[in-house]
């Protein structure tokens, strides 16, 4: 593996799942020592799906990977140019159909039974795609990089206690609340801290997520680069992928591409209970639909949309929505706002349906879109509110 690749993975892995372009680093990079085969035919269609299942395992180094339960279960997801980019984050303890096994069982024990194969065979079938990529990282990469870094500011959100005396080797989490720079160690005991959130593992997940952010911070600090040797070498001795040189260097190009304002981010919905004594968390089947429509390449729906009339002016949704309909955007509703008194028009949506929003507010020239929680338990996707400020 060249130095150029690692570096690229280092990166990958810390700014891909924080939502942040590469540039700053990838600017440091040439493309010398890079296999260029298979480089210009990576991608046979113009739109190709890319997907990357990154993941953590709970073991302290190679020789233990094989058969440890995986962590930190992210896909992420793009089209070849650069567009789309989606973010998942698979709640470890999410119970999936694992081939070979006789009944559903949590993800993470995929990676044990069957290695890296497994694990992508697993989520392939969960969401009916093709995993093109993998990134494996263990607990000792983080650490060994926070401790080479000189620590990651973060603000613990409560006091952090436990212990696992038959862990291997021994748990023990002694955290304090508040703000403090944790070394490696506490880093990696951060991380896997569960026991104490209200909603356990979706308490966990919005903890790493914040601490990706601050150690963000850190790599792309001008600091860093004068340790890039050492953050190079911690990764050849702890990070596993099967990305090519040619394919690596395709990536980092889109990356640079990607405006992190563009990605879809969000914890695959369910919750967690107990069924025919099986416990833990299930994925909500009608909006695992969705996001397998999300992720499909030749999806053909944005979702259910409505366009509502904010401003009272007669037949102005219909007018509106007859816009989307000319860009073949089926529209399920049109009819009334709560209001007429909306002065600038927006459109408001639900997880997994960003980037659908977005689209429908450039066709209409609506600059406001928001993400809204009370779309989650409603009968649209999308709602389009149409303003006094819009053409009339």
């Amino acid at each position: 593996m060249t130095k150029g690749k690692k570096l690229i993975i280092i990166v990958l892995i810390l700014l891909m799942v924080s939502a942040f372009p590469l540039g700053v680093l990838l600017n440091k990079i040439t493309a010398s020592g890079f296999d260029d085969s298979g480089f210009l035919s990576y991608f046979s269609k113009k739109d190709d799906k890319i997907n990357i299942l990154v993941f953590g395992v709970d073991a302290l180094n190679k020789d233990s990977v094989r058969r440890s339960r995986s962590d930190s279960i992210m896909l992420f997801s793009m089209n070849s140019s650069g567009k789309d980019p989606v973010l998942i984050s698979i709640p470890r303890d999410t119970i999936v159909d694992i081939p070979g096994r006789q009944r559903p069982e949590k993800v993470n024990h995929a990676h044990a039974y069957g290695d890296v194969e497994l694990l992508v065979e697993t989520v392939e079938n969960l969401f009916d795609i093709k995993i093109d990529h993998f990134i494996r990282v263990n607990y000792k990469a983080v650490e060994e990089m926070v401790d080479a870094l000189g620590g990651v500011e973060i603000d613990v959100p409560m006091d952090m206690r436990y212990n696992d005396p038959y862990d291997k080797p021994p748990l023990h989490i002694n955290i304090s609340k508040g703000l403090q720079i944790l070394d490696g160690k506490n880093s990696v005991h951060f991380l896997r801290f569960r026991k104490g959130y209200a909603n356990q593992d979706l308490g966990r997940i919005e903890a790493q997520q914040n601490f990706v952010v601050a150690l963000k911070k850190k790599v792309l600090s001008p600091s860093v680069i004068p340790k890039i040797p050492q953050l190079i070498e911690i990764f050849h001795e702890h990070v596993d992928t099967n990305i090519t040189q040619g394919a690596m260097l395709k990536l980092s190009s889109n990356f640079i591409k990607f405006n992190q304002e563009e990605l879809t981010r969000f914890t695959l919905p369910g919750n967690a209970r107990t069924v025919n004594g099986v416990a833990g968390y299930f994925v909500d089947e009608e909006e695992l639909k969705r996001i397998k429509i999300e992720l499909s390449e030749d999806k053909q729906t944005v979702g259910r949309v409505a366009v509502l009339n904010g401003c009272g002016v007669k037949n102005i949704a219909t007018k509106y929505a007859s816009k989307l309909e000319d860009e073949n955007i089926s529209i399920e509703s049109i009819g009334n706002h709560e209001n007429y008194d909306v002065e600038v028009s927006f459109i408001e949506f639900r997880q997994p349906f960003k980037k659908q929003a977005q689209e429908m507010g450039k066709l209409l020239g609506i600059k406001d879109i928001r993400e809204s929680d009370s779309l989650a338990e409603g009968e649209f996707d999308i709602n389009v509110i149409i303003g006094k400020d819009l053409d009339i």
